[in-house]
Parts: C-alpha cells; structure tokens; sequence
C-alpha cells in the first residue's frame, strides 16, 4: 500500500509539474487584450506638459492577429506587431517602424512613450475608439 501511494504522489507531482506555466510566455504588464482594437492620439506631450493633439486623428489598429493598421500624421500602412513585457515594437515590412514603451494601458486610456526611428521619443495619451 505504501509503494501505491509513493508512486501516486511522485506520479501527481510529475502531472502537475508538466502542467505549469511556461517560461518561455512573454509576461505583460498590462492585460493583453486590452491592446486590441482602435486607439486615437488625443494628447502629446510637448516637454512643457501635454497638450492637446491637432495636427489631424491619428490611430491605431492593433489586431488580435497580431497585425496593424496605422493612420495618420505618423503615415498610412500597416505591418504586424510584438508586444513584450511593457514594450510595443512595431514592424513594416519586417523592418522596426516604431516602438512603443506602456506607461499606463487600462481599459479606454493609454499612456506610451513613442520611440521614432531617429531615437527621438514622445510621450502621448490615446484613446481607445
């Protein structure tokens, strides 16, 4: 009796081990999901506080697919896209278009801070449509 209950206990600890998460997931600081859908700059930080975006809607799209359709002063096109921990690269063609660093993504509202191709950033705020 004894070596049937050792050989369910090693068996169940090898189930349950084999069953854990695996390390190899990218970990998000953010719920995942709500990345998917549309997003509208409404503000840019200028360096002196944020102000209103009026240079024309610029979006967003991030599919769940992960692709992306962009819009905008920031130009027309779309690519696919990874997301990982806090970071949002972006690719067209396959080559890195923009990157995005998650300040605060919740529900509606984002907060990012946007890496162009020269290394310049800006921090913007967004608005899920």
């Amino acid at each position: 009796m004894k070596q049937i209950l050792l050989f369910l206990t090693i068996a169940l600890s090898i189930v349950f081990t084999s069953c854990s998460k695996d390390d190899d997931e990218p970990k998000f600081n953010y719920d995942i999901n709500t990345l998917i859908g549309t997003w509208e700059i409404t503000e840019v930080d200028t360096g002196d506080g944020y102000t209103i975006w009026i240079l024309g809607a610029t979006s967003a799209t991030f599919n769940s697919d992960g692709s992306y359709v962009g819009k905008g002063y920031f130009g027309n096109g779309s690519g696919t896209y990874k997301a990982e921990g806090n970071t949002i690269t972006c690719f067209v063609d396959g080559k890195e278009f923009l990157k995005y660093d998650v300040i605060n993504l919740a529900s509606n509202n984002c907060e990012l801070k946007m890496y162009v191709e020269d290394g310049t950033s800006i921090k913007i705020k967004c608005k899920k449509k």
